[in-house]
């Protein structure tokens, strides 16, 4: 009694420090999702953050570039104009682009500059711009020489010491067809240096081109730099926003004591962070972040999610420990009942196993008498014939040449042998008998053929796992199939297409693996019956029905058989429960559903091997059967191949 006591109370307390242990987990696992959960909150925030940035610094980018091809095809313009039209006054080009210099206020000026000694003709808010084009003659000549808009790095004025670009248009004169031979030669000559009129020269203010850019576009604790990417090192700075004053900052000096900000990151990748193409000049946008962009209260909802999780975590533990005694006589109760039901499901697949081990021996044990009965009783007469038919062509051909040499010898023999030669049509009997042996001889070939793949087939003298040749067993099923691939009244032949592949000799069952072979051809032929049945004459027309098998070998040490047809294919349902004993879609008493589940122990369980399905509706159904060369461990010869072997 005591013993007893001791041993309830031992259990109870171990229960007790189950039921501890289990709301323990329950709550770390808790927490741990609720952590999970603020970790997905936070990356999505992160990442709409990232989302953010790259829209804002597209847009940007998307209007400094429009500001300066706006700007640039004013100058474009304004180059046209100059080239067409000669002695153009200040007035007059005033009146030409003054409403679109007043539209685009970071083009501060326009300016002509003629290629001889003439004072140019400047184009300003009555400024005077006060140029020193000296430091620029380099990027003169790459202009006329590439004959196209060239940009300069940052420049500043000397009158108004504003950070700029100069940008400049070669102007060439324009030669008429009649001075200079035609239409061809008049474009190759107006863009001659020799006829170079002049230059556009057009002055682009960085700060105005940044502000205009960043009207509408709201940036709260983020900072913008501007650099040109093509300038040496310490020429770089064109312009830097800073968000907490919200000013353009043009002088490098002040630029030096502010603080930049972290370098931002977005979603694709590029460290925030876009290249501007100006003409010939490459400008480089990037995104700075401060340090109140970076606060982490801006993450506010994932501590939310972080906060909720650990309160119903907790209320969800404290709910669990009340219920404990409840869930423990329910799980006392489904233990029970789970037992006994993996006992009767044991039980049941113990029971379709030998069911099926049964009938497959049966059905092998009775192919294998049947294929061997077949070749023993067809071999031997064969035999006598095929052995006798090449003598009997050697006497055949004797006794002609002898009755050859009776004719040449004896030219006018008795009328009676004459008369009997005309009767029997001895000339024509001479010529038609060896073509009729030589008939008899290849029928008799075609016969010894069929006894061999029958044979090789039934693989009677091979009781144990030997290296063997695949082809030889996949055209022996064919050889059996032969008659369900003809041609029937309610279908045309079915196309057998063979690529075979350079495959060596496999380690196996033959015999077990013909009749994996055997299983899926037949499956594909009823398939293949049903659906030319469902569908019309013209669809079958326009899409034949067909087999492929196709052989490969596969590096290092494995074959591969594909067996595929065109047919209807099969559902996604289907094919999860393909290789399910007892499993078929065929109508009552057309199939057992064993074919394909002992097909796929014969491959997986007896040769190590892999037996799959890949199949679509509408486009057709592929096995794909993958055997090792050589299998590391001799298996005992089973049943099936005893059966066969007792057979022959």
């Amino acid at each position: 009694m005591t013993a007893n006591k001791f041993k309830n109370l031992a259990t109870s307390t171990l229960l007790s420090y189950r039921r501890y242990i289990q709301a323990g987990l329950t709550l770390c696992a808790g927490l741990g999702l609720s952590a999970i959960a603020s970790s997905v909150a936070y990356n999505w925030e992160y990442k709409s953050m990232q989302a953010e940035l790259q829209d804002r610094l597209d847009k940007i980018a998307t209007d400094i570039q429009r500001d300066v091809s706006g700007n640039l095809e004013i100058i474009r313009a304004v180059g046209a104009f100059y080239s067409v039209f000669d002695g153009v006054k200040k007035p007059e080009i005033n009146t030409f682009v003054g409403p679109a210099l007043y539209r685009h206020p970071s083009l501060k000026a326009i300016a002509w500059l003629p290629s001889v000694s003439d004072s140019p003709q400047f184009l300003t808010d009555e400024i005077d711009l006060g140029l020193d084009l000296t430091a620029n003659r380099l990027a003169l000549e790459k202009a006329v020489k590439r004959q196209e808009i060239i940009a300069t790095d940052r420049q500043k004025w000397s009158s108004q010491n504003q950070p700029s670009v100069f940008v400049f248009l070669p102007i060439f004169s324009q030669i008429s067809a009649d001075d200079t031979g035609g239409e061809w030669s008049q474009k190759l000559t107006a863009r001659n240096p020799e006829n170079l009129k002049g230059f556009a020269l057009g002055i682009l203010l960085v700060d105005a081109i940044v502000k205009s850019a960043l009207q509408e576009t709201q940036l709260n604790f983020v900072n913008v730099y501007l650099q040109d990417a093509m300038a040496p090192e310490a020429e770089r700075f064109l312009a830097f926003y800073e968000a907490k004053t919200k000013r353009i900052v043009t002088d490098e000096n002040i630029k030096n004591q502010l603080q930049i900000g972290e370098r931002a990151y977005c979603p694709d990748g590029s460290s925030c962070t876009r290249i501007l193409n100006i003409e010939n000049r490459r400008w480089l946008l990037q995104l700075r972040l401060t340090p109140e962009y970076i606060n982490p209260l801006r993450f506010w909802r994932s501590l939310t999610v972080l906060v909720l999780g650990t309160i119903l975590t907790l209320a969800g533990t404290l709910y669990l420990m009340s219920l404990w005694n409840y869930t423990a006589l329910i799980e006392k109760i489904a233990a029970e009942r789970t037992a006994k039901s993996q006992r009767l499901e044991q039980t049941l697949q113990e029971l379709q196993q030998t069911q099926s081990q049964l009938i497959q021996q049966e059905k092998m044990s009775s192919l294998g008498l049947l294929v061997a009965g077949v070749a023993h009783e067809v071999n031997n007469p064969i035999s006598f014939i095929y052995g006798n038919i090449h003598h009997a062509s050697a006497y055949t051909s004797d006794l002609l040449e002898l009755v050859k040499l009776y004719q040449k010898q004896y030219l006018h023999p008795p009328s009676e042998i004459s008369e009997y030669l005309e009767n029997i049509d001895f000339d024509f009997l001479s010529k038609d008998l060896p073509q009729l042996l030589s008939s008899m001889k290849i029928g008799a070939d075609r016969i010894v053929q069929i006894v061999k793949s029958l044979r090789n087939f039934s693989r009677l003298d091979e009781s144990e796992m030997k290296p063997v040749n695949i082809h030889e067993g996949i055209d022996s099923t064919l050889l059996i199939l032969q008659s369900r691939l003809k041609a029937t009244g309610d279908r045309p032949p079915i196309e057998i297409v063979k690529n075979y592949g350079n495959l060596p000799l496999v380690e196996c069952y033959a015999g077990q693996l013909n009749q994996v072979f055997m299983n899926i051809l037949a499956n594909a032929i009823d398939a293949l019956e049903s659906y030319n049945f469902d569908r019309g004459p013209k669809a079958a027309k326009a899409n034949p029905i067909a087999i492929a098998i196709t052989t490969e070998y596969s590096i290092p040490d494995k074959i591969i058989v594909r067996i595929s047809d065109n047919g209807p294919g099969m559902a996604e349902n289907v094919k999860k429960r393909l290789f399910d004993p007892f499993f078929t879609t065929k109508p009552v008493g057309k199939g057992t559903g064993l074919g394909l589940s002992i097909s796929y122990k014969i491959v997986v369980e007896k040769h190590k091997g892999a037996l799959r399905c890949d199949s679509t509706p509408g486009l057709g159904t592929e096995f794909s059967i993958e055997i090792p060369l050589r299998q590391e461990v001799k298996q005992a010869v089973p049943f099936v191949s005893r059966k066969i072997s007792e057979a022959a």
